[in-house]
């Protein structure tokens, strides 16, 4: 957590996505979903919630008076931002434009009601899921834009009832703030594989121009398993981190076996 001082008051507010509450990161739900707000304006009203604050805008002299239990704070337009910098890691910049990016490995869904039925979900970062429902996560991840339903497939792959049984309509029946939820934990959690496993998910030289990440994985499984179908199952039904941690070796011998090659045809 981060302690931010003003004037004679102390405030704490979470200083990473990890550090969220479960209702701090439903409120930066509802505030993503209203088209009309900047990313300063997000960050403010994300402030004022952590703190319980309110705030009169510019009562003059280009003066922001902050209201909380502790007392008012009168901060000028440059104090303001310079306390509002905090959450720049909220937002990612992409010719210009900032936008939310989630960066969150916590499910705080872990256990979800749906119209008197209970599903559970994976743990933190994915920890407990196979190879196989990461394979099933990245598709219907892939049809995010392009299918409606995609949504609700995707947490399938994830959710079970007591059963151990995957229920769609059940899923289609969660509240959209929770299922905005466990997707940010999900784009979040990729986000930190990809940084873990580069290999894995890091197509190198001028192969991305020609498969996608999808199909260079499966590339990695098939030199892992040596053509052998059974290696191959085997390592899709493989805890994600134990064969994520394969693949990466696996990448890193295949890109020396490569580089290797080209150093030899050019010869």
């Amino acid at each position: 957590m981060i302690n931010i001082n003003i004037q004679d008051a102390k405030y704490q507010v979470p200083a990473s996505w990890n550090e969220m509450s479960k209702d701090q990161l439903l409120f930066l739900i509802k505030l993503s979903e209203r088209q009309n707000l900047t990313y300063v304006e997000i960050q403010l009203k994300f402030f004022l919630h952590c703190i319980k604050a309110t705030v009169r805008k510019d009562i003059g002299n280009g003066l922001f008076v902050i209201k909380t239990k502790h007392g008012r704070h009168p901060l000028f337009v440059d104090e303001l931002t310079a306390v509002l910098e905090v959450f720049d890691y909220l937002f990612e910049a992409e010719d210009n434009i900032r936008s939310i990016s989630p960066k969150i490995t916590i499910n705080h869904f872990k256990h979800v009601k749906s119209k008197g039925k209970s599903l559970r979900g994976p743990g933190d970062a994915l920890e407990d899921i196979t190879y196989e429902q990461f394979v099933w996560l990245q598709t219907w991840q892939s049809q995010l834009n392009a299918d409606t339903d995609a949504i609700n497939q995707l947490i399938s792959v994830l959710y079970t009832n007591r059963a151990k049984e995957h229920e769609v309509q059940t899923v289609r029946r969660m509240r959209k703030s929770v299922k905005a939820g466990i997707l940010w934990y999900i784009q979040g959690t990729i986000s930190f594989l990809q940084v873990q496993f580069p290999h894995v998910f890091g197509i190198p030289g001028d192969d991305e121009k020609k498969i996608n990440v999808f199909d260079y994985q499966q590339r990695i499984i098939d030199s892992l398993a040596e053509g052998d179908v059974t290696k191959k199952n085997q390592v899709r039904q493989s805890l994600l981190y134990d064969a994520l941690y394969s693949m990466e070796m696996a990448a890193i011998r295949m890109e020396k076996q490569e580089k290797e090659l080209r150093k030899r045809s050019k010869k």
